[in-house]
């Protein structure tokens, strides 16, 4: 065994409570990266359980900003302000971005975690607004439902969802930025967790249309989705416009479960 002068140690540990002070005091103003490693080895996943997960995670019902697994997107990832992701999911980003950076992709996140709360709001205005007026009942709500989702069934909830770059799957296709940016993350995305869970349907997969911007870091979101599943959290249906209709058509099964089948 390699012996260590007492001194040395004394020492050593001096700097490392100074380094731990030094990350408190500047973790709301990073500039260089201070989050905790992803999980991403088989062994890490295979010791991940329910009992660990927050429940009120899994359904939105909490506050991103006043959690300490979620954290701000700095600034140079997003033009949005004060939007947060797991702590889990921004490292892996960050590591994507920086890949992707190095080649000239820029990735932009432009819609990460959104909680119960805030889903309600997209869902209530889409809900009242003029452009699905000509729908009534269940139909209403699976015409919103082809891009977004009910409170207490979206991906975002949990923190480890991303849409990038544009809300539109044309600009993927038929802009040349958006081609490169596209082609980029279906080569490399996997490597660093990232999968696009919304395909074309052309495999017969039910729930959401395409989202080319949507990216998901299975390696924590198919955790949070086996526990979701595990103990579905149906007392979130309620309490938002339309919330009567989410089983009939087939919130859970349709578009919670309504994901493409990939491996990690």
């Amino acid at each position: 065994m390699l012996s260590v002068p007492a001194p040395s140690i004394f020492i050593f540990l001096g700097l490392f409570m100074a380094a731990c002070e030094g990350f408190k005091s500047d973790a709301s103003n990073e500039t260089e990266s201070t989050i905790e490693p992803a999980i991403e080895t088989e062994a890490a996943l295979n010791t991940f359980s329910c009992d660990s997960v927050n429940g009120l995670h899994l359904s939105g019902q909490f506050d991103p900003s006043d959690d300490p697994a979620f954290q701000e997107i700095p600034a140079r990832y997003t033009p949005k302000s004060r939007i947060f992701l797991h702590r889990e999911t921004l490292a892996a980003f960050e590591r994507m971005w920086q890949a992707a950076n190095a080649e000239g992709i820029q990735l932009i996140i432009l819609s990460a975690t959104r909680n119960w709360t805030y889903q309600r709001g997209i869902w209530n205005r889409k809900w009242t607004s003029s452009q699905y007026e000509d729908f009534e009942g269940a139909d209403r709500a699976i015409e919103i439902l082809k891009y977004s989702s009910m409170p207490g069934s979206s991906r975002h909830h949990w923190g480890t969802d991303i849409d990038l770059n544009a809300f539109e799957n044309e600009w993927f296709t038929q802009d040349a930025v958006g081609i490169g940016t596209y082609q980029w993350l279906i080569k490399y995305g996997p490597q660093y967790g990232f999968h696009q869970v919304y395909g074309d349907q052309t495999n017969g997969r039910k729930g959401y249309r395409e989202e080319k911007w949507h990216w998901s870091y299975l390696p924590l979101a198919s955790i949070y989705l086996d526990c979701y599943l595990e103990d579905i959290p149906f007392d979130v249906f309620d309490g938002f416009k339309g919330a009567h209709f989410s089983d009939s058509v087939g919130i859970v099964e349709d578009y919670v479960k309504g994901i493409d089948a990939l491996e990690l």
